[in-house]
């Protein structure tokens, strides 16, 4: 699982999806894509429900698409996933397509 910011990797973490990895920021380098790629087979994007990240999620599957199984899930309008309970971060994973359980 991807995310923005350490603050919303430790809660996503805290909600029980232990392979999560924050950007610290709106951009992946390459470096970043590498190890992603080397390491996961699978990635799902939880960027922030804000226009940036909305269209950085956008950029990102559309990089990405091709060279990984990729997902996208949806962070409520305005919040960010250190903002959501655990509760609704798994709810909001269980509608994800090819989203892991936790």
């Amino acid at each position: 699982m991807v995310v923005e910011g350490f603050f919303d990797c430790l809660r996503v973490h805290q909600a029980g999806y232990r392979n999560v990895v924050a950007l610290m920021g709106v951009s992946l380098s390459e470096a970043q894509e590498q190890l992603l790629l080397e390491r996961f087979p699978q990635l799902v994007l939880m960027l922030d429900g804000d226009e940036a990240g909305r269209r950085v999620s956008q950029q990102l599957a559309a990089r990405l698409w091709g060279k990984v199984s990729l997902s996208m899930v949806g962070v409520p309008s305005g919040r960010q996933p250190d903002q959501l309970s655990s509760e609704e971060i798994r709810q909001i994973l269980r509608g994800a397509s090819g989203a892991p359980g936790a």
